[in-house]
């Protein structure tokens, strides 16, 4: 069974930019276009998208919230069934449009449910024992409610839909978290960003994550509020779910005070500390896949301030190279390791400007894999570029 199972493992990513102008949902129409000539090609139907990303360029909430109208339209005259979908205020470096997918090869309709409830859709893959839920774009849909107020009730959302599958917060082996205006400090002097994560605090203490936290990306966007995607995980006893430590860097649930920023709209709050791992791995007998977390200039929890942009950069991928050594990861006790690779990269640049410096980094070191660039806000102010990637042991 376990074996069966091994080739539905592999996430494969791609993204489409739009080689037309018109409307974002022309550009839309046009990435599906492509992303159809892509899956003749190699082999994939529609049914083997677990996720879609969609990456726009908007000057406010309104054009946020009224294109995103647009975009779930095009997107539902595509595909029989909507996957698990995000549009994000995050401006893509070359285009106002980029589409990312992941993509699983194999799958049979048998093993894919679309489920619903009045407030949310997920897909659901199960196989044996092995089930695989994934969720995307949940959102609080009252346009106006603050940080706080959105942060409670997407964890609410997710929360229902853990429990309608007969999963925790434990489950999770992927999660993404885009914060509109992260480092903003709203109300009571309070930052998005430590707000956020004191609420995630909240709802985590619901499970016990034997295995780690989850794997994650807390990254800003320009409007939208608060949008979670997640992947969570139940394998069967002949696969595991690892947590990877960094040598160079603290885990971020370790941090101290002095790196934490301001939250006095939480009565209870202690101003506690981001619940996420630097990388999991996905041990099966014959696949070994991991996600490596939202990754910057950090060493132990300390930004290594100043320093420019491409130095950032650097050190950021030296990061995430160091995660990904053969020792490191054998060290983690899956045996020998004969060498490991990235598949994917997702770039997050905080200034438009720094897009061309950063390329030239990251094309040292990312050859012939799917990579996305985009403008988004970092987590500490001081800090330039986040990357996040995925990658294969072998």
């Amino acid at each position: 069974m376990a074996s069966s199972l091994v080739p539905n493992l592999e996430l494969n990513h791609n993204c489409f930019s739009p080689n037309i102008g018109g409307t974002l949902s022309d550009q839309l129409t046009n990435c599906y276009q492509q992303l159809a000539e892509y899956s003749v090609s190699e082999g994939y139907t529609k049914q083997s998208i677990l996720k879609q990303t969609i990456f726009i360029s908007v000057s406010d909430n309104s054009e946020y919230y009224q294109s995103k109208q647009n975009l779930l339209v095009c997107a539902m005259g595509f595909f029989e069934k909507l996957p698990p979908t995000s549009i994000l205020a995050q401006a893509p470096a070359n285009t106002s449009l980029v589409l990312e997918v992941v993509l699983v090869a194999g799958l049979q309709s048998n093993e894919i449910f679309h489920r619903h409830n009045d407030e949310s859709s997920w897909i659901i893959f199960e196989r044996g024992e092995t089930k695989i839920l994934v969720a995307a774009g949940l959102c609080n849909t009252v346009e106006q409610s603050n940080i706080l107020q959105q942060s409670n009730e997407v964890f609410r959302q997710l929360h229902q839909i853990l429990m309608e599958e007969n999963m925790e917060f434990s489950d999770i082996v992927r999660q993404w978290n885009y914060i509109e205006q992260i480092t903003k400090n709203g109300d009571s002097n309070s930052q998005h960003y430590q707000i956020f994560n004191d609420v995630r605090s909240k709802f985590y203490q619901l499970s016990k994550f034997k295995n780690g936290f989850p794997a994650a990306t807390g990254i800003g966007i320009d409007w939208g509020g608060i949008i979670i995607d997640i992947i969570a995980i139940k394998f069967d006893n002949d696969c595991s779910v690892i947590s990877v430590k960094s040598p160079v860097q603290f885990d971020a649930y370790k941090y101290s005070k002095e790196v934490l920023a301001e939250n006095n709209s939480i009565s209870e709050s202690c101003r506690t500390t981001p619940k996420f791992e630097r990388a999991k791995l996905l041990n099966t007998p014959k696949n070994k896949m991991i996600f490596i977390s939202g990754t910057a200039a950090i060493s132990g929890q300390e930004s290594t301030n100043p320093l420019s942009i491409k130095h950032q950069t650097e050190m950021t991928i030296q990061n995430m190279l160091s995660l990904m050594s053969v020792k490191n990861i054998e060290n983690h006790g899956i045996g020998n390791v004969e060498k490991t690779s990235f598949n994917y990269v997702r770039v997050y640049v905080k200034y438009k400007k720094d897009m061309k410096p950063v390329k030239e980094v990251c094309l040292k070191y990312f050859l012939q894999i799917p990579i996305v660039y985009v403008v988004a806000d970092i987590c500490r102010p001081e800090l330039l570029v986040e990357i996040e990637a995925q990658g294969r042991i072998n």
